[in-house]
């Protein structure tokens, strides 16, 4: 065997791990055993594992509402679903909006392009700060998402203008950037964190 016929050991971890480095199996685990909410501290601030927990969670339903009918579940469409939650991390830089139709595919730039305008059209919002975050981010707008199956997730951080209540400027900005992600590409935004570095009190 050359060495170019030797296995890629690195694409196949590189899918066993989110962006972040967690652990693929263990987020499966913890869905499976109904700890998806039980979020540990890294989970409570990380894109990437909030949206994989949440995709999991919706693949893993309709199991859950088979075992509670106490049905045992056909072969078929248990492997289907196991098979649906193990894509949704084939690549973590594109999320899969499935339709009868067919398969669209969504760059996680383009979830971020879409928060990006949509934030910046809300009255009371300044500027965005540059953050030393990881992730799929922009950086004329500091906007991070984490994307798994039509699952995404968004880290925003601006500044605003004085005077404005903060937390309804992050509640006005964490609406548009639902309404619009949601329109745009047919994503669910499973959670969207707002984070505001700084005031302008000039005009």
């Amino acid at each position: 065997m050359t060495e170019h016929d030797q296995p890629d050991h690195t694409d196949r971890r590189d899918r066993d791990t989110l962006p972040c480095g967690t652990s693929v199996d263990v987020l499966l685990t913890q869905v499976a055993d109904g700890r998806g909410a039980d979020r540990d501290v890294h989970q409570q601030g990380c894109v990437h594992c909030q949206a994989a927990l949440a995709e999991y969670d919706r693949l893993l339903s309709p199991l859950r509402d088979l075992a509670a009918e106490q049905v045992i579940a056909p072969e078929g469409p248990m492997e289907e679903a196991l098979a649906r939650i193990r894509s949704a991390i084939d690549d973590s830089d594109y999320a899969t909006v499935r339709t009868a139709d067919g398969v669209t595919r969504v760059a996680a730039r383009v979830v971020v392009a879409a928060a990006r305008h949509s934030a910046e059209g809300v009255p009371g919002v300044r500027v965005a700060l540059s953050r030393d975050l990881s992730g799929h981010r922009d950086s004329d707008s500091e906007i991070t998402a984490g994307v798994a199956g039509a699952s995404t997730a968004l880290e925003i951080t601006l500044a605003a203008d004085f005077g404005r209540p903060l937390h309804q400027l992050a509640d006005d900005v964490r609406r548009a950037v639902v309404a619009t992600v949601r329109h745009l590409t047919d994503l669910e935004p499973v959670q969207v964190t707002v984070l505001i570095d700084d005031v302008f009190t000039e005009p």
